[in-house]
């Protein structure tokens, strides 16, 4: 216990001395170590953002296309790549081995045997050939026509060989006089159709059809699989296109149903073949009808996913690069597509095999730049710029995603062909500039062009170019008073940056190669040839800045939502609100004028208000304008836009008409928001009367209730604006400028004494009834406000001098 004493009392010696401590003791001394460990913590989770989603452990990939190497690229490791030609050319081939699907529907089949059995029933049905009506010779004409022609080398049926075509020659009576002789013994015909059910099983079990629905290009054009309609395609059997064209199946059916009637309806001894002769005209029956009954039809569908399923069981073709053998790319030609895909492939293997020391190194040294960037920035931050950004956890996290975002999205960015890292860099250039000015922008930029380059395996020539365009950015932006004014750094910057890339791409090149052009020799600069060289640059200068015009071009879009996220206004966007020809307000000065001019007057004094206790004039002088927008739906009810002699609200009810009072608060932000009006503006509409009370109306149903002992007692409560009250102390000036413009009007003498007692009788009761409460606003500040009001206001009352002969108002 002694010994702390004595150890308390000799700090107290030591503090008398008034010996000042180191800052960094002294910080750390103040410094609140909660809130402390939550930003160390945000910076631990940004730069652990930044490892993990930039792979800091892997090397960098450098190369891009249209990059031209200096001397051949060998292979570092041995690797396999896709052949993805001659992939897709065994695939191609696979699919045209295919064999197309066809559906079998052997109704058709069915429907002409029943016909045919109609037509003999019909036809053997008459005892005599002059029996037979006019359809029943039409049926025995069908049976007769279409037989089969002579044989080549015929001219006559005489000169065909006994029992081939004499359906030709016989004439309607004699074929059914045949008919009768042939199936007398069939008069059921069943014989027919034992004969029909073994000749037609063809037919049946593998269809018929005119002509191959399919093309050469869709399957082979020599064998089909057919399935049974209604069945699996998995049950599809093979067969030659040839067997189920309606020829070759006609054919076979004719030679089948002869050979049928050959051993089912045998002829007589020495007589002629009868049979034969019914066989052959049935057969050609058939020929003819085919045509229009095809069994079969083609599957698409089906037919699609067999070849793609085909396709797809064909194994990728792997093409292998030897260690130190195969040639990756040409030395001074061009990285074409292919190329460049090799050298990722190379580079992937490489990864995949790098060892895990070389990955902890890798993340290590990675680790150590960041925090020698975070030690850079936040030393410049504390000593010379605003503490509040380090001290402030939300002003941190935000800065800390400005700067992950903007190397993520570069990094990402620059890893595919487009190459577009100067567009995130750009867009956070004047981001920053914007919310932390210049000074400070330039050094974040520095930083993160630093990490960038390290990140992307870039060279000196990448990293001045970026910081070309980051800097010519972040100081030609400054206060941003209009849109063109962004133009104008587009275009300049892009100017610088392309001038710069130019000039480092010239400066920071390889040594001329040695010796002199000879014939047929192109001159080589850079490593490379001249004309693809300088041709590469000027390219690779026209994107840069291409992409900083669009860039910068595109932040005028950006804007509001910089603002909103980073809770900043703009003076740009502050000065096009407040332009008087914004639809809004000519709407409010065509239908409610005497609003329209109390808006500019309260943004006048408003503004001088604002400005004398620090606040944002310009932001509080734009809210003045759009406060009263909501009048604009019934602006007869408020006095200001009242005819002489006409009041609406003489008809109302007091709480009727403190409704229609209210309500300009809501019907204003609804309208604020419908013209996408910020969010700063629609907080002005909101809390310009905060929850202050309607006080004329609330006194008339005060009064009649007391007069009406019937009548139920009045609540201050249902006078009341909704609120809320106001937040900063640009609303709370809003709203004692908003107050003060419109009692001043009732004032009969507006002397500056009673302008004087006004103002201050209005600010006190402000602050009785706690208007003020949530704003900050101190009574230092209150009463600069009120001073500046009085002064306005005493601006606007000032007496004028009387002229001879003038007569009094």
């Amino acid at each position: 216990m002694s010994t702390a004493k004595t150890q308390r009392a000799g700090k107290e010696r030591i503090e008398s001395l008034g010996i000042p401590k180191p800052k960094w003791a002294t910080w750390w001394t103040k410094s609140n170590k909660s809130n402390l460990a939550i930003r160390y913590g945000l910076a631990i989770v940004a730069a652990a953002a930044l490892i993990l989603l930039c792979r800091t452990w892997q090397p960098a990939f450098a190369y891009r296309l249209g990059a031209i190497p200096a001397r051949d690229m060998l292979t570092r490791i041995t690797f396999q790549v896709p052949d993805r030609v001659a992939t897709d050319d065994q695939r191609e081939r696979k699919r045209r081995e295919v064999l197309t699907l066809y559906r079998n529907n052997p109704d058709g089949i069915d429907q002409l045997r029943e016909g045919l059995r109609n037509q003999l029933f019909s036809i053997l049905g008459a005892s005599s050939y002059e029996q037979l009506g006019d359809k029943e010779q039409a049926a025995l004409n069908e049976l007769r026509e279409g037989a089969d022609p002579p044989p080549p080398g015929t001219t006559s049926p005489d000169q065909a060989p006994a029992g081939q075509d004499d359906s030709n020659t016989q004439t309607p009576a004699e074929r059914f006089a045949l008919l009768k002789r042939v199936f007398s013994k069939d008069p059921e015909l069943k014989e027919l159709d034992a004969a029909l059910d073994i000749s037609t099983k063809d037919l049946y079990a593998n269809g018929v059809l005119q002509a191959p629905q399919h093309s050469p290009e869709q399957g082979s054009q020599r064998m089909i699989r057919v399935f049974e309609e209604g069945g699996k395609p998995d049950n599809a059997v093979p067969v030659e296109l040839s067997k189920v064209r309606i020829a070759e199946s006609a054919r076979e059916l004719n030679t089948k149903l002869k050979d049928e009637f050959r051993r089912r309806f045998p002829s007589e001894e020495g007589k002629a073949d009868e049979g034969q002769i019914a066989a052959t005209m049935i057969g050609n029956w058939f020929r003819n009808e085919l045509p229009d009954y095809e069994t079969l039809a083609y599957d698409d569908e089906l037919s699609q996913e067999a070849r793609e399923k085909a396709a797809d069981a064909v194994e990728t073709v792997q093409m292998t690069f030897y260690s130190g053998q195969s040639k990756l790319a040409d030395a001074n030609k061009p990285l074409s597509t292919r190329e460049l895909a090799h050298l990722r492939s190379e580079w992937s293997t490489l990864v995949e095999n790098m060892p895990l020391y070389d990955q902890i190194a890798r993340v290590l040294a990675y680790i150590g730049m960041i925090v020698a960037l975070y030690l850079l920035c936040g030393s410049y931050i504390w000593f010379v710029d605003d503490r509040t950004i380090l001290t402030d956890s939300r002003k941190l996290t935000k800065l800390l995603a400005l700067a992950v975002v903007t190397i993520v999205l570069s990094y990402y960015a620059s890893r595919d062909d487009w190459r577009a890292e100067l567009v995130p860099l750009v867009l956070a250039s004047i981001t920053a500039a914007v919310v932390y000015g210049r000074d400070f922008a330039l050094l974040l930029m520095t930083a993160a062009s630093l990490s960038l380059t390290l990140l992307l395996g870039a060279d000196l020539s990448n990293f001045v170019v970026m910081m070309a365009a980051c800097t010519s950015c972040t100081l030609l932006t400054g206060r941003i008073h209009s849109r063109t004014h962004l133009i104008t750094v587009a275009i300049l910057s892009a100017v610088i940056t392309m001038l710069t890339t130019i000039g480092v791409g010239i400066v920071a090149g390889q040594t001329l190669a040695s010796g002199s052009p000879g014939e047929g020799q192109e001159a080589l600069f850079l490593g490379g040839p001249l004309r693809l060289v300088l041709t590469g640059l000027v390219s690779e200068a026209g994107w840069a800045g291409l992409c900083i015009v669009v860039s910068a071009l595109a932040m005028t879009g950006l804007l509001p939502l910089v603002e909103k996220a980073f809770g900043v206004q703009t003076d740009l966007s502050l000065l096009e609100l407040s332009d008087a020809s914004h639809p809004l307000l000519r709407r409010l000065a065509q239908r409610a004028p005497g609003t329209y001019n109390h808006s500019i007057n309260v943004a006048s004094i408003a503004e001088s208000a604002a400005d004398a206790i620090g606040a944002n004039g310009l932001l509080v002088r734009v809210g003045a304008y759009f406060h009263d927008i909501g009048k604009m739906f019934k602006p007869e009810y408020f006095i200001e836009n009242q005819s002489a002699g006409i009041n609406q609200h003489d008809s109302l009810q007091p709480a009727m008409s403190t409704l229609v009072i209210i309500a300009h608060v809501k019907d204003g932000a609804d309208l604020a928001r419908n013209h996408h009006l910020p969010e700063p503006i629609i907080d002005f509409i909101l809390q310009h009367h905060g929850t202050t009370l309607v006080e004329y109306f609330y006194r008339e149903a005060a009064r009649r209730s007391e007069e009406d002992p019937n009548r139920e007692s009045v609540s201050d409560k249902d006078f009341r604006y909704p609120g809320p009250k106001p937040q900063t102390l640009e609303a709370a000036v809003l709203m004692l400028a908003d107050t003060v413009e419109s009692a001043s009007r009732t004032l009969v003498d507006p002397t500056p004494a009673r302008i004087s007692n006004l103002v201050e009788a209005i600010a006190q009761k402000k602050v009785a009834d706690g208007q003020f409460d949530e704003c900050g606003l101190t009574f230092s500040q209150l009463h600069r406000v009120r001073q500046s009001l009085v002064k306005s206001l005493t601006a606007i009352y000032h007496a004028r001098v009387k002229y001879p002969g003038q007569q009094s108002a």
